[in-house]
């Protein structure tokens, strides 16, 4: 039982690296990413806006003592920002998702982009920045067909 263990422990201690490394090498990525989207805001591009899941949510206070209010942060992309997260309290988020469906929303004044993100949030965002970029990439190839 014990070389079981000990088995386990060293591929978890392989599979903790990998994931590191991997999150460092998506994270270096990102930047080049955010300046190929700066360069479609100079060029015109600026009112693109994907949103992505909800990624994290935590208590809005510094206790989860007695309250229902929470700091929602979503995966985003907007053309002038990047990619990044747009943050929301509960309320505001619940009725941005309950309201009609296509309703333009400005999400600007909402994003935090991705270096000013918390680091839990960063680690969030690169999970989920690939399939955003895809709804971006086909949003813009709609717009010029």
């Amino acid at each position: 039982m014990n070389e079981i263990l000990k088995e386990r422990a060293v591929r978890l201690a392989q599979l903790s690296a990998a994931i590191r490394t991997g999150l460092a090498e998506a994270e270096a990525i990102l930047p080049g990413i955010n300046d190929q989207l700066s360069k479609l805001a100079a060029v015109g591009m600026t009112d693109f806006q994907i949103e992505g899941p909800v990624i994290y949510c935590r208590p809005a206070g510094i206790s989860s003592e007695c309250t229902d209010e929470f700091v929602i942060y979503q995966a985003a992309i907007v053309t002038l920002g990047g990619i990044g997260a747009t943050v929301w309290n509960s309320d505001d988020h619940t009725e941005h998702t309950s309201g009609p469906y296509g309703k333009p929303v400005d999400l600007s004044p909402r994003f935090l982009p991705y270096d000013k993100c918390p680091a839990l949030v960063k680690a969030m965002l690169v999970s989920q920045a690939a399939e955003m970029l895809d709804c971006l990439i086909r949003d813009v190839r709609l717009l010029g067909s």
